[in-house]
């Protein structure tokens, strides 16, 4: 008796699973239907009897974007904020490496016994590499910022 119920379950179960799938199935055959190739009779320029029918929702009035000018001047800002902040980050990158090394040099200078005079060299050392590391991320901060305004003004332009 209890094989028979947790058949019924599983069926019901599949069918519960299945019912959803199959409205997508028939919606995506009609969509199918609406856009294939058809002869509509008449002769185009190489030939063919063929015409497509494209999808509805897909916007065809804005593909020349890339010739109006103010919309060219902000993909070259997007470009141009990229590129900022990629050096930002490479300078970043390269300011704790200097403070690793800088580092390492005090804990060397520590170990070997140097003179306070060079300690405290290393450590003024390190203090202008957080500073230099402050700095940097700042700069960073700043040019992603840029970057984002850049990016919303071209996707408005781009609506328009």
């Amino acid at each position: 008796m209890t094989n028979k119920k947790s058949i019924l379950i599983r069926g019901l179960l599949v069918g519960a699973l299945l019912l959803p799938a199959a409205s997508v199935l028939a919606d995506d055959n009609k969509f199918e239907s609406n856009h294939r190739w058809s002869n509509d009779g008449k002769d185009s320029h190489h030939g063919r009897h063929e015409k497509h029918y494209y999808r509805r929702n897909v916007h065809h009035d804005n593909r020349g974007h890339h010739n109006k000018p103010e919309i060219r001047h902000d993909f070259k800002d997007v470009r141009n904020a990229r590129n900022e902040v990629k050096q930002d980050r490479r300078e970043l990158r390269g300011d704790y490496q200097e403070l690793r090394k800088d580092r390492a040099e005090l804990r060397r200078d520590i170990r070997n016994g140097a003179s306070k005079q060079e300690i405290y060299k290393d450590r003024q050392e390190i203090r202008d590499d957080f500073k230099e590391i402050s700095k940097d991320r700042r700069e960073l901060r700043q040019d992603q910022g840029t970057l984002q305004s850049a990016r919303r003004e071209l996707k408005s332009d781009l609506r328009k």
